[in-house]
């Protein structure tokens, strides 16, 4: 048996995007992007081994999963093998768009009435400002728990993994309920993603690596600040938006918590930019390597799902600030990109 997984939102969310971004090359056609009509007119299925995902035109807020239910088993119902737990939905992907407006009533309206199966996919993370995030994330953990909420950008394809994993707990759930095999499954579902995530890993890597650099540079230019102290406050600014912008790459929407225990690192990176601030020939490179070295760290956070402890943090912190001393940060300064 397979999965039926319903990927719904308001039009333009980049639903069909994201199906294409977690489906093998052709399973869904590059003609398919961007057709989207207003209110649930048509869905769409997309076959593959691993599971059916089942592509909402537009949102009607006010239909029940009934109505859903009954909309998927029509569309399968000219498939000669379909059995009666084809037409059951066992997780949704509830996609906002994070480059637009953010949520509304309907939206978390929806969201409450399927919790259980529900998971919020932030789309377009690539296109999102500092802004935007800003205003978004921290609305959306007013009302839901961050564990249900990823985010995602199907043309870099980063946090794609994180969203697999969440929605595999849940299909888990749903399909032990239905009776279904779920080792079985599982096992279909890893072989079919096991090339796909070894490429997600790589490419979220560069990503954090390339977004390091940018934030270190940065911070080599922000202690060009003559004036003791005077940098201290735009620096840690600097290190807290490389640190949430991180935690995007790898689907996670980070707390304030988060972000104070990882700029942290054991005290070492506000010591660090403290000291910069009073040693005038030594300010950029302290800076600049006290920023490198929490980014690794955030990298190495976030790579093991948020588990690696502060003695390893602080391992790794030291060991990337060292590595930046024999780095040239100067003038090496970007403009401020999205997320």
């Amino acid at each position: 048996m397979k999965a039926n997984i319903l990927v719904c939102g308001k039009i333009g969310a980049g639903k069909t995007s994201l199906i294409q971004a977690v489906t093998k090359f052709g399973a869904v056609p590059e003609e398919n992007i961007g057709i989207g009509r207003e209110g649930m007119t048509q869905l769409t299925v997309y076959e593959t081994d691993a599971a059916d995902f089942i592509d909402a035109d537009g949102l009607d807020p006010g239909l029940a999963m009934a109505d859903y239910e009954r909309a998927v088993a029509e569309e399968k119902a000219a498939d000669p093998g379909a059995e009666p737990s084809d037409t059951v939905i066992d997780a949704i992907w509830y996609c906002i768009d994070g480059s637009a407006d953010g949520i509304d009533n309907a939206d978390i309206a929806f969201i409450h009435t399927f919790s259980e199966k529900v998971l919020i996919v932030i789309t377009k993370a690539d296109a999102m400002t500092k802004e935007q995030t800003e205003k978004l994330l921290p609305g959306l953990r007013e009302h839901f728990s961050a564990d249900g909420i990823t985010i995602v950008s199907a043309r870099k394809q980063t946090g794609l993994k994180k969203l697999l994993d969440r929605t595999l707990h849940i299909l888990e759930t749903s399909l032990n309920k239905s009776g279904a095999d779920f080792p079985e499954f599982q096992k279909t579902w890893n072989r079919y993603y096991e090339k796909k995530i070894l490429l997600w890993k790589e490419r979220a890597g560069a990503e954090a690596d390339e977004l390091i650099n940018w934030a270190a540079g940065r911070a080599a230019a922000i202690a060009i600040v003559p004036l003791p102290l005077a940098d201290v406050v735009p620096l840690v600014a600097n290190e807290a938006y490389m640190i949430k912008k991180m935690a995007a790459i790898y689907g996670y929407t980070t707390g304030e918590s988060v972000v104070t225990m990882l700029g942290g690192v054991a005290g070492g990176s506000i010591v660090g930019k403290a000291l910069a601030s009073f040693l005038p020939g030594l300010k950029i490179p302290i800076a600049a390597g006290v920023t490198y070295g929490v980014g690794k760290a955030a990298k190495a956070y976030f790579e093991s799902d948020m588990k690696l402890d502060v003695s390893k943090l602080k391992d790794t912190f030291e060991k990337a600030k060292s590595e930046a001393a024999n780095f040239d940060w100067k003038g090496n300064k970007e403009d401020d990109g999205g997320i």
